[in-house]
């Protein structure tokens, strides 16, 4: 019992105070969120099934992860939101200096800085700000938007409605040297079939 209870203080913080003290890079974040830190070694089951049990007195988790976790940390994003339906969402991608890093400098100025990708993704009920960057609407399927898109609301002038895809026009195309409406080749069919290879000897190799 004791064991994981201290295993769970390393992947668990339960933020009752101003979430921007950790540095996470997500502004408006509600004022109580459920921490969750992944890492490589991270098993998701048990992450997973606190995160699931807890949520209910949040109403909103940050997944954050650095180096080898972010993999690790996208899957239990991904594995939650089936698990809790209409969900809104932000990603936030940064480098950070590593812990090893901090460590070595420490002891010596003159080591190089290594520095490592980090990822916060806040799955919430509600937020603020739609047109946040980073921001997934709840069952979307990982479209993104164009710049435009977002300061007009989410809505392309060329989007259809109830589609989450933005239609790009034939002429948008040839502007960047693209062509539509092409069928690829067919590649040239051999007329002779390839030699084939006798795999038993004859009785002379004998």
């Amino acid at each position: 019992m004791g064991r994981s209870k201290l295993k769970k203080k390393k992947w668990v913080k339960n933020l009752d105070y101003p979430p921007e003290d950790l540095g996470i890079p997500i502004p408006n974040l509600p004022p109580k969120v459920l921490l969750m830190r992944v890492k490589s070694g991270t098993k998701i089951r048990n992450v997973l099934g606190h995160a699931l049990k807890e949520f209910s007195n949040y109403n909103s988790v940050v997944w954050t992860a650095a180096g080898h976790g972010i993999g690790k940390a996208i899957s239990c994003a991904e594995l939650f939101k089936r698990k809790q339906g209409g969900l809104h969402q932000i990603t936030k991608l940064r480098y950070v200096e590593s812990d090893r890093s901090k460590t070595e400098n420490k002891n010596d100025t003159n080591v190089e800085t290594r520095h490592v990708p980090e990822i916060h993704i806040l799955l919430a009920k509600e937020i603020k700000d739609t047109s946040e960057p980073g921001y997934q609407a709840p069952d979307n399927r990982g479209e993104f938007s164009s710049q435009g898109e977002m300061r007009n609301g989410g809505k392309g002038k060329n989007q259809e409605a109830g589609s989450n895809a933005t239609c790009i026009d034939a002429e948008e195309f040839a502007a960047m040297g693209l062509r539509t409406g092409q069928k690829r080749p067919k590649k040239e069919q051999q007329t002779e079939a390839p030699p084939r290879k006798n795999k038993k000897r004859g009785k002379d190799d004998r």
